[in-house]
Formats: C-alpha cells, sequence, structure tokens
C-alpha cells in the first residue's frame, strides 16, 4: 500500500511540474468580442503549427421531438457549402495548405477541431467565420446528406443489435430530459427535417455569443487577435438561445426492456441515472466507473470474463454531462450465456462496493491512470486546445483543468461510499436485455 501511494505521488508532482512547465492559467489570453465570442490563446512555439478549435454550446439536449438528430446533421453540413466556399473546397484549401481537420457533435457541444500549419491562420480563420454566418443549406446537397445521415443511422442502430438495446434503454431510463434520445436522432425526424426548421436551429445557435474560439501554437497574441476581430467581429450577436428547463424527475422502480431480434448472441446493458458532471458525485463515480469496467484487470472483466466465462467483454462507466444522465455497463455475453446470472453478479459487485468501498491500491491504480493520461495529452498543441475546449464547455470555465486532478486526488474511499449507495439503487437502475428471437425472457 505505501509503494502505491509513493508511486501515485511521484506521479502526482511530476504531472504538476509538467502543467507549470507547459502552460499555466495565466498563459492562456481571455478575450470577448462585441457580439459576445469568447476566445482563448495559449502561445506555444515547440513547433510552427496551430490547434484552431471551434466550440459551440448546442448537442442533441438543444434538441426537441421532430428535430431530434439535427445538431449532428448540422455538424455535416458545415461542411458542404458556402457563397464564398463551395461543397467539399473547406476539406480542400485545408488540406492544401498542410492541414487536417475533424468535427464531432455529442449531447452537449458540437465541435470542429484544425491542425494547421502557422502560414495558414488566416485563411482558416476567414472559412471558419464564414461558415459559422453564411452555411448554404443548398436544397439539393441538404437532401443528399440527409441520405447520408439515414444511411448513418441504419447501419450504426437500426442493423446494430447492440446499439439498439442501448437507444431503448436510454429512452426507457430517461423519460423527460432531452437525453432521451441518442444524438444521431429518431429516423422518422431525420426523414422529415424541414429546410426552414433547420436554418432556424443554425442561425439560433450558430453564433458568436454560443460559440469559443481556442487557439493553441505558434502564433504572436496581437496578431492572431488582429485577425480574429477581422473575420469574426463583423459577425452579428445571435439570440439568447432557449434554457434547457426541464429536469427528469427521479425513477420510481426499476425498470427493464427485452428484445427479440435476429442475433446470433444476446446483448446486456444495465444503467443507473447519474449524477452532472458539476454534481459531488461525479468524479467517485467516474473513479467507480473505471474500477468496475477499466481494462483487462477491473472487477467486472474478471467476474464475468475470466471467472465465471459468462461474456467476452465488458465496458462502460460514467459520463461527463452538463445534466445528469447515465452510468452504463455494457456486457458482450457468450452464446448461451445466463443473462440473469449476468445481472446477478454485476450486483454482487456493486454491493460489496456500497458496504466496503474500493481497495487503496484500486483508487491509486485509478488516479495513477487519469493523472497519466490528462498530462500527456498536454504535451502536444492539440492535447492543450482539446482540455481547453472541453472544459470551458462541460464546466462553463476553462480554469476547471487547472484544479481537477487536485478534485480527483481529493476523494476518499468514504465518498465513493456515499456517492455508491446514492446512485446505485434498484429505484435508479434500467437493465437491458436482447435476445436471439424465440429466446425466453
Amino acid at each position: 500500500m505505501k509503494k502505491a501511494v509513493a508511486a501515485g505521488a511521484v506521479i502526482l508532482f511530476a504531472g504538476a511540474a509538467l502543467l507549470s512547465a507547459s502552460f499555466r492559467k495565466e498563459d492562456i489570453k481571455v478575450h470577448r468580442l462585441d457580439n459576445g465570442l469568447k476566445i482563448l490563446l495559449l502561445e506555444d512555439h515547440t513547433i510552427p503549427n496551430i490547434a484552431l478549435y471551434t466550440y459551440y454550446r448546442v448537442g442533441s439536449r438543444n434538441e426537441r421531438p421532430g428535430l431530434t438528430g439535427v445538431s449532428h446533421f448540422i455538424e455535416h453540413m458545415m461542411f458542404n457549402g458556402s457563397p464564398k466556399v463551395p461543397p467539399g473546397e473547406f476539406d480542400r484549401r485545408m488540406e492544401f495548405a498542410g492541414g487536417s481537420n475533424n468535427a464531432s457533435t455529442s449531447q452537449d457541444r458540437t465541435g470542429y477541431t484544425d491542425w494547421i500549419p502557422a502560414a495558414a491562420l488566416e485563411e482558416m480563420l476567414e472559412m471558419e467565420a464564414d461558415r459559422m454566418q453564411d452555411a448554404t443549406f443548398d436544397p439539393e446537397v441538404l437532401e443528399s446528406e440527409r441520405q447520408v445521415i439515414a444511411s448513418e443511422r441504419r447501419m450504426g442502430v437500426d442493423n446494430d443489435n447492440d446499439a439498439i438495446l442501448s437507444e431503448n434503454v436510454q429512452a426507457t431510463a430517461i423519460m423527460a430530459h432531452p437525453y432521451h434520445w441518442d444524438v444521431i436522432g429518431w429516423m422518422s425526424d431525420i426523414q422529415g427535417w424541414r429546410r426552414d426548421e433547420i436554418i432556424a436551429y443554425y442561425k439560433t445557435y450558430y453564433a458568436p455569443n454560443n460559440a469559443v474560439l481556442i487557439l493553441v501554437g505558434d502564433f504572436a497574441e496581437a496578431r492572431a487577435l488582429e485577425l480574429i476581430r477581422k473575420y469574426f467581429g463583423p459577425i452579428p450577436s445571435g439570440p439568447t438561445p432557449p434554457a434547457v428547463v426541464t429536469v427528469e424527475p427521479p425513477q420510481m422502480g426499476p425498470k427493464r426492456v427485452f428484445i427479440q431480434r435476429d442475433a446470433q448472441v444476446p446483448s446486456f446493458q444495465a444503467v443507473w441515472h447519474a449524477p452532472a458532471v458539476h454534481d459531488p458525485g461525479s468524479i467517485p463515480m467516474d473513479i467507480l466507473g473505471r474500477v468496475l469496467l477499466r481494462g483487462e484487470s477491473s472487477r467486472l472483466y474478471r467476474r464475468l470474463v475470466r471467472q465465471e466465462q459468462l461474456a467476452s467483454s465488458v465496458f462502460g462507466g460514467a459520463s461527463r454531462t452538463i445534466d445528469p444522465y447515465l452510468f452504463a455497463v455494457h456486457v458482450k455475453p457468450k452464446p448461451g450465456a445466463d443473462l440473469a446470472r449476468i445481472e446477478a453478479v454485476i450486483e454482487e459487485e456493486l454491493a460489496k462496493i456500497k458496504k466496503e468501498g474500493l481497495a487503496d491500491s484500486e483508487i491509486q491504480k485509478v488516479l495513477n491512470a487519469v493523472r497519466s493520461d490528462f498530462y500527456r495529452s498536454l504535451q502536444t498543441i492539440a492535447g492543450k486546445a482539446y482540455q481547453l475546449a472541453e472544459t470551458e464547455t462541460a464546466y462553463g470555465g476553462f480554469e476547471r483543468m487547472f484544479t481537477l486532478m487536485d478534485d480527483y486526488a481529493a476523494v476518499t474511499n468514504a465518498k465513493i461510499i456515499e456517492a455508491a449507495n446514492q446512485y446505485f439503487t434498484d429505484n435508479n437502475k434500467t437493465v437491458g436485455t436482447l435476445v436471439p428471437e424465440g429466446g425466453r425472457k
């Protein structure tokens, strides 16, 4: 036990030294334009490149029935043209300049990530500002992209038994909050989106007052700010996006989902309502997820895969979301496995934790991994930009990244026991099973 604590202390101090050597909170230059755009600038001249991240505070959480999946769809359409930049031209220009990019949509945010040579900064800022305000949504391109999304849903959800089960469990566990549906949206909504509704949604959420622009890399602050003001400054502020006011009511008893489908092997999932990222139980639940489900030494892998040979894999854990979401345990059972026994094993392990908590060595192992992953990410400009963007949009301020590791280190076994007893209850639980057609419940 002493050796584990000593090793953790070494990683903690080494990580703190690395963070200090990389940058301090004071090194982040914060600006805000008159139109509300928040700007985070961090000079890093290690290499002649720049990570340019544009995050919008919009995701499936902001949707409504009839428009589910539209946040993800707009992410696709942002690469499909404006009056200045025809469809496909954004990627072509970026690649010609030696850069690359990506984008993603989650429940709470949509992020556009550009990695570019320093010399391409002005052109990339111009194109990002252009698509913030002038995405075209050409009717013909829109219909083509609609089919792409519909195909993505068919392949990724409708024809995937694990995904079908997960979607049904999520929609059963969460009744009222927009987390009820997945980011991809319902197929009927995908097929029914109207162009005017899509544009209205885009105009509401794709506005400078609902975005944060992060630059990390080889630039001079004054020049970068001058370019940002040149291209983003003229964009008018949008309307204040409507607040998400629905609060998921307490679950009043255990729920079950049973699905019969054409399948070779069954699927199993259990979820419990879990805290939002701001709640005190968020970090203890993340630690619990890692101990239970992360890697071949995790408790549930050892029990379900190695010892009882009921499953081929287990994974899951807590999510970092603005509002309370779910702690999930996904199990891939072996053919003929006893699903009731799988559930019983999970409950046995949870009961041990609710009574005894975790071993010091388990907690320390998680802390070592969390710190290692966090500080390793800060060795690149992309990693720094990612951490700034994620903490800014998830926690409401990038400053949180400079205290996050301290908060992990402050978690005690008592707090872990408290969180386990608060959240891992029968009334909080939804279990889903999918079995081959003709199988028994």
